[in-house]
């Protein structure tokens, strides 16, 4: 069969929960998906000692009731992040340990921070989610970079550096090229910039038994043989009758609908026929993905429990900004994941695989003594590698983007509809985002086929 309701490219969270909500309301589908796996930027590599790890999005937090609600329905345990203990702060070569939320740092760099973040939040309250353009001030805010307003707001340089290091690993780049309203509206589609920023009550609170493509692989099993993996989509021609043909290497299909659900700047790979409205080409080439590596480093057991910490370490000027204990449930061994994002990753990517793991391991020995040394594993991923993703976690907007161009982020362009989770107006970035944006999609064709 190549004639179908609806044709969804991608098969990603955003993808799969749109051809679910589809396949449901009773339509024909096809998923059509360029990889040779599921999930998108979620991936989760399992090997034959039956452990697995997580190169792509992960984390469930508060305020997520879409992947709560499909957790439950198939069935997919949930567990909490392991938080009890001190963190460690890695800064200017020194190894600092606290508790709470307060990093161990002079007064007034406390009280500069502490301030930064209140403004920032205040102003992010009043950001239109749905249509940020409408926001009030929304072309000040736009044209200002999130850079620019810590230099007139930040007065000291450890606050700057605090502020600066969360920023990069939210995005996965620099401030100086996000846009403040951007920002703003991203940290309330998110809650809060403290919730992005924090596992406690926080973004990064817990992690799902099997990983974070476990609960896309039970989506994948619904759907079944709808989903067709190695089948990237070259061209789109919606110049014939009523319908959309959508061709690929292997085939041709016929739909009535199409929804793209994949990384923004991979859309600028697809021909289409007529062309996308000049508007949408120039949104897209302003979407660059974010910088991120993940390296794993694996042990016998989670031994920096026995010294009293929890396995989070932050850092603003080492080359892992942060670091998670994201060992199993039954702590049966120690997994402590670095991330290394934003200008960092970069100079990350010009060291060879021995030279990455020496810096990494230096790190760790600062932060959890000479033990952390000495992994029986490591690995290092990062999706700036993967031909079907360019990067993690997100696709960002340029500086003025939101008010000028803002509108055709999800509009749809005839039969063509807009998915994935930099679409999302809750959570954009995270899995909760993109099953929003794939739940959304698909309620639009629905109502665009009675």
């Amino acid at each position: 069969m190549t004639d179908y309701d609806v044709i969804v490219v991608g098969a990603g969270y955003a993808g799969l929960s749109a051809g679910k909500t589809l396949k449901e309301a009773g339509k024909s589908i096809v998923i059509l998906e360029a990889g040779n796996r599921i999930g998108g930027r979620v991936w989760t590599k399992y090997f034959e000692d039956g452990t697995y790890e997580d190169y792509g999005g992960m984390f469930l937090g508060v305020q997520q009731p879409l992947m709560y609600e499909l957790a439950r329905e198939f069935g997919i345990h949930t567990f909490n992040v392991p938080t009890k203990g001190k963190t460690v702060l890695y800064y200017k070569g020194k190894t600092r340990k606290y508790s709470g939320l307060i990093p161990p740092v002079l007064p007034w760099a406390l009280i500069d921070v502490g301030l930064l973040i209140r403004k920032f939040e205040s102003m992010a309250r009043i950001v239109d989610l749905e249509k940020p353009w409408n926001t009030p001030n929304a072309h000040e805010l736009d044209k200002v970079t999130v850079e620019d307003w810590m230099r007139r707001h930040c007065w000291t340089s450890v606050g700057n550096d605090l502020f600066r290091v969360a920023v990069e690993l939210v995005w996965g780049t620099v401030p100086s090229q996000i846009s403040l309203l951007h920002a703003l509206w991203y940290c309330k589609a998110g809650v809060s910039f403290t919730v992005l920023s924090t596992i406690d009550q926080g973004a990064q609170q817990q992690l799902a038994r099997g990983g974070g493509q476990a609960i896309a692989n039970k989506i994948h099993e619904f759907l079944g043989g709808a989903v067709h993996l190695e089948e990237p989509v070259t061209h789109v021609d919606q110049t014939k009758d009523q319908n959309v043909i959508v061709h690929t290497p292997k085939a041709t299909y016929t739909g009535k609908r199409v929804i793209f659900a994949i990384p923004p700047p991979l859309l600028l790979k697809v021909g289409f026929e007529p062309q996308l409205p000049l508007q949408k080409t120039q949104l897209l080439q302003r979407m660059p993905m974010g910088a991120y590596w993940k390296i794993f480093a694996i042990y016998p057991k989670p031994f920096w429990h026995e010294s009293g910490l929890r396995g989070e370490g932050v850092s603003p000027d080492g080359i892992a900004g942060l670091i998670n204990d994201v060992s199993p449930e039954d702590r049966s061994r120690g997994v402590l994941m670095a991330f290394v994002v934003g200008p960092k990753a970069y100079k990350f990517a010009a060291m060879d695989e021995k030279m990455q793991k020496e810096t990494v391991l230096k790190q760790l020995k600062a932060c959890y003594g000479e033990q952390a040394g000495n992994p029986v594993k490591m690995s290092i991923h990062s999706m700036m590698n993967e031909p079907w993703s360019f990067g993690c976690p997100v696709a960002g907007l340029a500086p003025g983007m939101w008010t000028t161009l803002g509108e055709w982020i999800r509009k749809p362009i005839d039969r063509l509809h807009w998915a994935g989770t930099e679409t999302a107006t809750s959570w954009s970035g995270y899995m909760e985002g993109a099953v929003q944006s794939g739940q959304r999609a698909a309620k639009e064709v629905l109502l665009a086929l009675e």
